[in-house]
Order: structure tokens, then sequence, then C-alpha cells
């Protein structure tokens, strides 16, 4: 029960989180998201996600030289450089043994097609 409250609760701070952003558009301050103009409201719930690779959104409120709220922008920070790390490491394995494997089945096939040319050489010559 404790998780479902918790979820409530963070659903609803994010609904007021979104709806100071109406707010601010409805003012005519742009918001960026990776510095992409969103106008898609339904586009800036994801700066709530917290990315595989340990990255969140950052906000940015820009002012103009009156002090007036100008744009606002939210760009990716890492929190953790060590999680960062590890996940960029672990998509470099996933790559090199993707590689490898794909490598590997040119080589059986490639074996595969000469043992067939092989044999249906020797076939021919009896």
């Amino acid at each position: 029960m404790g998780t479902d409250r918790r979820r409530k609760k963070q659903n609803s701070e994010q609904y007021a989180f979104v709806e100071q952003l109406r707010r601010y558009r409805n003012q005519g301050v742009p918001i960026f998201i990776d510095g992409k103009r969103i106008r898609q409201e339904r586009e800036w719930y994801k700066i709530f996600d917290v990315r595989e690779d340990g990255a969140v959104y950052m906000a940015d409120y820009v002012n103009s030289d009156t002090g007036r709220l100008k744009e606002i922008h939210f760009d990716l920070v890492y929190l953790d450089l060590d999680a960062r790390q590890a996940w960029e490491k672990q998509k470099h394995l996933e790559e090199l043994v993707r590689k490898a494997q794909l490598e590997h089945y040119k080589n059986l096939l490639h074996t595969c097609r000469n043992r067939t040319k092989g044999e249906a050489g020797d076939s021919g010559r009896r």
C-alpha cells in the first residue's frame, strides 16, 4: 500500500509541475528539451524519467535582461558518472559480442557452402 501512495504522490507532483509548465507556455515562455522546442505536453513527461545510463533531466530557467522568464530548458545531466561509465562499457561489450557472433556465423556459413560445393563435385566424379 505504501508503494501506491508514493506513486500517487509522485504522479500528483508531476502533474502539478506540468501544470506550471503549461502556465508558463501560455504566457509565451518556450520550453526546450535537449535543445528542441517542445509544444506537445505529453512529451514533457519524459523529463521525469531516469534513463538506464543514469541520466536525468535538469531544468535551466533562462531570464531576459529585464529579469523576466524568457525560456525553460531541460537537458540531460549525469548524477552518477560511475553509473554512466558502467552503462557505456556494457553497451560497448554488447556491441563487441554482437560483432563476434556475426563473424562466427559468417564463417560457419562459408564453411558449409564450401562443404556443399565439395560434396557436389565429388558426386559428379563417380
